[in-house]
This record gives structure tokens, sequence and C-alpha cells, in this order.
């Protein structure tokens, strides 16, 4: 794992910390597992697009 370090405003991090606590996660946890699914879905709908414009 690699640490890395991020400024959010601070409505944000309430927010992230609500989501965290619904989903019965850390807000380390909660925010590492949203990035690599949005990460998968981007992929995703990059893969798709790529498939399209070489039709």
């Amino acid at each position: 794992m690699t640490q890395i370090s991020i400024s959010l405003p601070q409505n944000l991090v309430e927010q992230i910390d609500e989501m965290a606590k619904i989903d019965n996660r850390n807000r380390s946890n909660f925010i590492a597992n949203t990035l690599q699914n949005l990460a998968k879905d981007f992929m995703n709908v990059a893969e798709s697009k790529s498939k399209l414009s070489t039709k």
C-alpha cells in the first residue's frame, strides 16, 4: 500500500465520514474502495468507447 495525502473541503470530509459510517468502514478504507470502483468503471467505459471508435 502507498500512503497519500490530499486536501478536501470540510463538508466533503463530513459526507465521506457519514457514508463510511453507514457502510461500516473507516474513512481510508471507504475512500480507497470508492476510488477502486471508480477506476474499474472508468476503464470499462474507456474500453467500450475504444471498441466503438474502431468500428
